[in-house]
């Protein structure tokens, strides 16, 4: 569950953070390992917008982490929200500390191991291609999903690839207000895996703050997943599910960002817009037109 540093997930982490306490070093042993794990590196990197990380300083030292605990939980409560998310998405996935947050791979339903084992050849197959090209921040267009009968309002998310021992995933983002849907605050949190299939690029990503399914299907990239230079943009059509209604296919067109992921504004702008490059437009506003 990926953190939005809510009142109950502030409870959780208060609670595991108790639970830690109760071992001698165990704080002490958390700070050591926080700073030593890639993907909470990339993620601190991700989330802070920019590159930098000084490898002689821990990401979290043993005294905050016991300050959280020991000034009760109005006090974590109010501590630093990008910390206090790094520190709860590390011991939801960390089998060496085992605190009530820890949500091992054994939660998977057993039949659903059993087929995956059984056909384990076969469900590798999608992610055997290299697709570190990917990595980075893109723009992502696409007709409004809050409008899907209209091609004149453009949605723009922001989507961030990252390949870890040859494994490519993503995390897609918006966060806005649409004043043409009622004004509703709209903010979804969708990350998930990324495979290469038929000739195609398959995006398959569940919801991390409700439950939604989006599958991108981009058959048009540049460059080569193969060649010197990392893809700077992919296009295809995608459809999101959620909720018991009709799910329309939307045309879509991701670009590499000049921006940092954490940089990329997201929101609904008309399709004449600055930032709707005319090439864009046309694809957007033709779906079965070609970029």
């Amino acid at each position: 569950m990926a953190w939005e540093g809510t009142e109950e997930q502030n409870r959780l982490l208060y609670a595991a953070l108790g639970e830690l306490v109760m071992k001698k070093g165990e704080l002490a042993r958390l700070a050591g390992a926080l700073s030593k794990d890639e993907r909470t590196l990339e993620a601190d990197r991700r989330r802070r917008g920019d590159d930098h990380q000084d490898g002689k300083k821990k990401l979290i030292d043993a005294t905050t982490l016991a300050r959280w605990h020991d000034e009760g939980l109005p006090r974590l409560m109010n501590a630093h929200s990008h910390k206090k998310g790094l520190v709860f998405e590390f011991l939801e996935r960390s089998p060496y500390f085992k605190t009530c947050l820890y949500r091992p791979e054994g939660a998977l339903p057993k039949g659903l191991l059993a087929f995956a084992a059984e056909h384990a050849a076969l469900l590798a197959q999608p992610f055997v291609k290299d697709l570190r090209k990917l990595d980075g921040a893109f723009e992502v267009f696409r007709p409004a999903w809050t409008t899907p009968e209209r091609r004149d309002r453009i949605l723009i998310t922001r989507m961030q690839f990252t390949t870890e021992s040859g494994f490519t995933r993503f995390r897609e983002e918006q966060d806005y207000l649409d004043p043409e849907y009622h004004d509703e605050p709209i903010r979804e949190i969708d990350e998930g895996a990324v495979m290469f299939t038929a000739a195609n690029l398959i995006l398959l990503s569940f919801g991390m703050n409700a439950e939604r399914v989006k599958l991108y299907i981009a058959d048009t990239w540049q460059d080569a997943l193969n060649g010197p230079l990392p893809v700077i943009r992919f296009s295809g059509s995608m459809i999101g599910i959620a909720g018991r209604k009709y799910h329309p296919k939307f045309p879509f067109v991701a670009m590499r960002s000049k921006k940092s992921f954490a940089r990329i504004e997201t929101g609904v702008v008309p399709a004449s817009h600055a930032r709707i490059d005319p090439k864009i437009r046309e694809y957007l506003t033709r779906p079965e037109g070609a970029f």
